[in-house]
């Protein structure tokens, strides 16, 4: 795979040219414009409704706010305020409609919304989990992770409520649980709101918003093959609706998914990277092996002194899991009279998951009892320490398992008088989910066959054992299951208090009562006798809220200079059995000193609640692990968290914004805006579970000093643990020199600002639109003793500059969108010297037609070819080591490994 003219496309960013795909539609809310399916409202032609859903299939990008209607319908429920009918105030809402969803090419929610450049892929993702929450991802599942400050710190929203908690770690949902096809359209609140939603929106919210008054029938399918052929996805879809004079029912089911991609796949991906300019991260447990006596190193087959084999043990290993997932979700809405409306939503999906990992690896004491004990010429030893692996006849410890979510909402709408209505929800969620392997190694069946002087019992660590000595050892069973329940229950009253010169005084005030839970444990042993722990933990989170929008200038009273100005006040007050009381207020404003051109801003603070299992974590364990150093691989025993939980407290931060948003009366096919925010994050809780290459680097070395612990100190620390009774998961080293402090602690701290900016511009069938984000400082602290460093633009941090634009064409049925996706260069300060990676580039094409009454008089059948990665761009060198979360040459929290994808789709409607 080639990056072709790599100089061009750097010019020509730098000439600030964005090019663009997709017209933004001209209004903010899908739901005005009829999708496939969907009754068109009467006074419109077939005609209308064909041009009207073309220029949605067309928008690839961000709505301003500007682009607005001056008001939502007033019994639309719009993210990030709860009152009806208006939008949030002072915070810029950006959008990903349906036609976003099919002209993106992706066939789940968590690739639509991670194609915004405000949303990150650092930490919860199926194909990186080096980063913040990313260890506890076992069952590899995706979140959204706004402005990269940590996963947790997004709220994410069904229909405007919260959604379980997936996995045996909890803390965060899995946005791909909802299937594609129900998907209407997907809003995101780039900004802190946690005084509307309560905790986990520090960064923002992102509401997934389904088809509710669906009518029809319609087919979708979808086949994507990446250009070698080492990579499949695939979705397969149905939604059906009908509806009567009082209300109606809609049903979708979904089956999608994709197949493994394995290291051996991806020439970029390995341990030895000096042919492209970096260093050599290879291992010495290999196969044939290394021997050690008294400090002096013999690699096998020739034993000669001083002598070591080199070898990549993480080559075999999947860099993304195979997936599969079945979806079911159900809406239906009926009125009782004229002023009742009840609602109820219901959503089932199983996911299955495989994830090959690298070989199995072991350094062990061979004693000279065992009959393969071998030694080089003139060599006396009674014992010898053996690096190996066991690649080739071992078995491959596959984990594999399941997440299965269940969620149903009832709802009810009430037209109390004048405007004022009642809303009352109901949501009960629960997910469980199983990560389990069955073939890892039994430590204590391992020290007795080395121990073993029988050559029928005894193991070989130079290879050729029998099948009864391999399966032994290899029996060692690792289960992590986890049942996470939500109860939310929520009642508010919103409408208009009374009349101003300006508009009228709307507010909304209500409260939520929360119960969540999670039921967690380990299952670990040989098989036949594997040992069960298992922990419970659960909180009460009790809230009242309120909201009050004032518009002190409007059309009625406008003067020159203030065309409109809105205030919008919000607060929420929130007690958590655990950990105590929260109070949050913000405050929004929306001035339009002349039509067409709004400045808008926002102040408020945030609070996230430490997760469940960061207090109380389902395994406190011993995880032996290979740490990369400047000196070579440096084998360590990792603390998941101490067996009496750990002790935190809540995060907290402070964010406010500024913005412009322009649409020009004389130029109604122009939409611009561009937004300033600033985030002040304290107190993060952040864990080094799973993050191997602390060591690499000098600077990531201090910054965790107060974790790391080496030399006699560590072999004594480790050995503490051991005596307590904390399981080891993996082969503990003879003289173990390296402890790590792994488990989560409050010791982060965040200061991102930058700025959002959106543009577009439709002149006949072509529009072009950009959507884009600068950080013009970053800085972060990850512990108690590290200094607030300018992280900005450094690797596993936010990237200075992400952009998604794109150039479209639209006209009777056929569309073609060219959507260019860049990310400038930043630095790898985990080496020394520090390392530029270059920027990356990648381009997507969509191209679609649609043939009007193929089968019968009025259905629809469309047809859409999408090549991701257009040009089949490797993704930048970057000079990581490999390690069982990622990396090897490449970056995966920036550029994605699989290449070029081809995609053809058929969509059907009824």
């Amino acid at each position: 795979m080639k990056n072709p003219s790599q100089t061009m496309m750097r010019n020509f960013t730098r000439s600030g040219v964005a090019v663009a795909a997709l017209a933004w539609a001209g209004t903010a809310h899908a739901q005005a414009v009829p999708e496939p399916g969907q009754n068109a409202p009467a006074a419109q032609t077939p005609d209308d409704t064909d041009a009207a859903r073309t220029q949605m299939s067309t928008s690839g990008t961000a709505l301003p706010p500007s682009a607005e209607p001056a008001q939502p319908p007033a019994d639309v429920v719009v993210t990030g305020s709860r009152i009806r009918g208006v939008a949030p105030v002072g915070s810029p809402l950006i959008e990903q409609t349906r036609a976003d969803l099919i002209s993106s090419g992706a066939t789940n929610t968590t690739q639509l919304v991670q194609n915004l450049p405000q949303v990150i892929n650092q930490g919860v993702s199926e194909g990186s989990r080096s980063t913040s929450g990313g260890a506890g991802n076992i069952t590899y599942s995706s979140g959204f992770n706004i402005r990269g400050i940590g996963p947790y710190a997004t709220l994410t929203l069904l229909n405007g409520h919260r959604i379980v908690q997936s996995g045996s770690s909890g803390g965060l949902p899995d946005p791909s649980a909802i299937p594609t096809i129900a998907i209407e359209r997907v809003e995101v609140v780039a900004d802190g709101a946690s005084a509307i939603y309560g905790s986990d929106a520090v960064a923002g919210v992102v509401n997934l918003i389904t088809r509710r008054r669906f009518n029809g029938l319609e087919a979708r399918a979808q086949y994507g093959l990446a250009a070698d052929q080492a990579y499949n996805q695939y979705n397969i879809g149905i939604i059906g609706g009908h509806s009567w004079d009082t209300g109606n029912l809609t049903l979708s089911y979904e089956h999608s998914g994709h197949g493994a991609l394995n290291g051996r796949d991806r020439d970029f991906y390995g341990a030895d990277l000096r042919a492209r300019g970096g260093g050599d991260y290879r291992g010495t447990q290999c196969n044939p092996a290394n021997i050690a006596i008294n400090g002096t190193n013999y690699a096998l087959p020739g034993l000669v002194a001083g002598s070591v084999n080199t070898c990549d043990t993480l080559k075999t290993q999947d860099l993304i899991p195979a997936q599969r997932r079945n979806s079911f979700m159900g809406s239906v809405t009926q009125e009782i009279g004229s002023r009742i409306t009840l609602t109820g939503d219901l959503l089932y999906t199983r996911r299955d998951f495989q994830f090959n990992p690298a070989l199995t690896t072991a350094t062990v004491v061979l004693p000279s009892t065992n009959p393969y004990f071998i030694l080089p010429p003139g060599v006396v030893a009674s014992s010898e320490t053996v690096q190996t692996n066991f690649g080739g006849q071992g078995p491959v410890n596959s984990t594999r398992g399941f997440a299965k979510v269940l969620e149903g909402t009832a709802g009810l709408n009430w037209k109390l008088f004048g405007d004022f209505q009642l809303d009352a929800s109901y949501t009960y969620g629960r997910d469980e989910s199983l990560s389990t392997s069955t073939q890892g190694v039994n430590n204590g069946a391992l020290a007795a066959a080395l121990a073993s002087s029988n050559p029928a019992t005894a193991i070989n660590p130079f290879g050729g054992n029998s099948a009864g000595v391999l399966g032994s050892v290899f029996n060692q069973v690792f289960g992590a299951p986890g049942i996470n329940e939500e109860h939310e229950g929520e009642v508010s009253v919103s409408g208009s208090l009374f009349h101003l010169p300006g508009g009228n005084v709307r507010a909304a005030l209500g409260g939520e009562y929360v119960r969540e839970s999670i039921y967690t444990g380990l299952d670990s042993g040989p098989a036949g006798a594997v040992n069960s722990s298992r922990t419970y933990a659960a909180r009460t989170i009790k809230s009242v809220f309120g909201e009050l929008r004032v518009p002190i200038f409007g059309d009625d009273n406008a003067i020159p200079g203030f065309h409109s100005l809105d205030l919008s006040l919000a607060g929420r007050y929130s007690d958590y059995s655990d950990v105590g009381t929260t109070s949050n207020p913000k405050i929004g404003i929306n001035w339009e000193p002349v039509r067409g051109l709004k400045l808008h801003g926002s102040y408020g603070t945030s609070f996230r609640a430490p997760i469940l299992t960061q207090i109380k974590g389902a395994v406190d364990a011993l995880f032996i692990q290979n740490y990369n150093t400047p000196n070579g691989v440096v084998t360590g025993a990792t603390l998941s968290g101490f067996a009496d939980g750990n002790p935190l407290t809540p995060e907290h931060a402070r964010t406010w914004s500024l913005g412009a948003d322009l649409s020009l009366p004389a130029l109604p096919n122009f939409r611009a805006s561009v937004n300033y925010f600033n985030i002040d994050y304290t107190g993060q809780i952040n864990a080094i579970l799973s993050d191997l290459s602390i060591l690499q680097g000098g600077a990531s070395a201090s910054q965790y000093a107060d974790r790391i612990v080496q030399g006699a100190q560590a072999a004594a620390l480790i050995q503490s643990f051991v005596q307590k009774g904390y399981p080891v998961f993996g082969v503990l080293p003879d003289t173990p020199t390296l402890f790590v402090y792994g488990q989560n602690v409050n010791a982060g701290k965040t200061l991102a600002e930058g700025i959002d900016f959106q543009l577009s511009y439709r002149l006949s069938h072509f529009n072009v639109a950009t959507n884009g984000t600068y950080f013009t400082r970053y800085r972060t602290a990850v512990s108690t003793s590290a200094p607030f460093l300018d992280s900005v633009n450094t690797i596993f941090n936010p990237p200075r500059f992400r952009a998604r634009s794109s150039a479209g064409y639209d006209n009777t049925g056929t569309s073609a969108v060219l959507f260019w996706n860049y990310t400038n260069s930043y630095k790898n300060n985990r080496v020394t010297p520090t390392q530029t990676v270059k920027d990356y580039s990648t381009f997507d094409l969509h191209v679609a037609h649609r043939f009007d009454g193929t089968l019968s008089g009025k259905n629809r059948l469309t047809l859409a070819l999408d090549v991701s990665n257009l040009f089949d761009v490797d993704p930048p060198f970057v000079n990581i080591p490999e390690s069982p979360n990622g990396g090897g040459g490449f970056d995966p929290t920036v550029s994605n490994p699989i290449g070029r994808i081809i995609s053809v789709s058929a969509t059907v409607s009824l």
